[in-house]
């Protein structure tokens, strides 16, 4: 094999990867509900490097009942205000804040790895 194809092969693969964790991520915006929902609190947890971390605990309303979560995926201050957040609900999935930098760059990158990949894979044998 070529040099060319199995650069092709890895940089289609990454995309492809990265696509499907992009995918994953917003399933929670997809098939969830928009609710408004309020940090009441938080909860501590021991870090690795000797320290706290604080995750926010929100509470909402869903399907005329009150709900109470730790949100996870990020943390905040200890003294967190009452701090209304507008998230996304599923049951199945969990909460979800909604698009962010972060998944818009990630999102560029899977499609120009996936875009370079099939370039090198595909690419019509010329000669020079």
């Amino acid at each position: 094999m070529k040099i060319k194809n199995v650069l092709g092969a890895v940089l289609l693969i990454i995309g492809v990867y990265l696509m499907f964790n992009l995918y994953k991520s917003s399933l929670p915006m997809i098939y969830g509900t928009k609710v408004k929902a309020k940090v009441i609190g938080t909860e501590s947890v021991k870090s690795k490097r000797f320290t706290y971390l604080y995750y926010p605990v929100i509470e909402f309303i869903y399907k005329n009942k009150v709900r109470k979560i730790t949100d996870k995926s990020s943390d905040v201050d200890k003294d967190t205000p009452n701090v209304e957040l507008n998230i996304y609900y599923s049951e199945k999935y969990g909460i979800s804040r909604g698009f962010s930098a972060v998944n818009v760059i990630f999102s560029i990158i899977a499609l120009a790895f996936t875009f370079f990949g099939f370039v090198a894979l595909f690419k019509s044998k010329q000669k020079i």
